[in-house]
């Protein structure tokens, strides 16, 4: 038996299969095509105003740098940080400082120990340890010149105890032996 169609309904079958060959061919091979274009056209895009970016930051980068230098040729002259290119030089140089300043104050040092520098943060924190035996005038002139003075330094573990037991006779000034922490920090590195 043989199936007759009219020719209206062949013809719309036959373009019916038609249309289904040409999906068939742009989904399975012209779709991928077209849509991996259009990503690598995307990509471009996103590529060029990245780029655009860069170029404008790029053209601002010789005055930036000039204020960065301006900063930091300030910072190295107000006298805030330790001098000193490393940890060691800078811990040496608190070291003489806190040295001079007990002798000015007219106690006696006993021992400085430098201890290892500590990051805080973007800074680097330079420390010593400090024994000395002092009066009680004495240490309140040394701290009154730390304090005064440049570089910025800081007290910390603040340890005092009279060297002499009580006696009937009490030195109305009695000699203390006095240990503390001083630390200050050094310049940033800017790059």
């Amino acid at each position: 038996m043989k199936l007759q169609m009219s020719k209206g309904v062949s013809r719309f079958a036959a373009l019916g299969l038609l249309f289904l060959a040409i999906w068939l061919v742009y989904s399975l091979a012209l779709a991928p095509i077209v849509g991996a274009y259009r990503e690598v056209d995307e990509d471009i895009e996103s590529t060029k105003s990245q780029l655009a970016r860069l170029e404008s930051i790029s053209q601002s980068y010789p005055a930036l740098k000039a204020q960065l230098d301006e900063l930091a040729r300030r910072t190295s002259k107000s006298g805030v940080y330790l001098a000193g290119s490393t940890d060691a030089l800078a811990a040496a140089s608190l070291q003489e400082d806190v040295g001079a300043q007990i002798g000015r104050a007219g106690g006696t040092l006993r021992s400085v120990q430098i201890l290892p520098a500590t990051s805080d943060g973007d800074f680097k924190k330079v420390t010593v340890r400090v024994q000395l035996t002092a009066t009680l005038a004495q240490f309140t002139r040394l701290l009154y010149s730390l304090e005064a003075a440049r570089p910025f330094v800081f007290v910390d573990n603040l340890d005092i105890k009279n060297r002499r037991t009580r006696s009937k006779d009490a030195d109305p000034d009695p000699e203390l032996i006095i240990r503390f922490d001083l630390y200050g920090y050094l310049r940033p590195r800017i790059s």
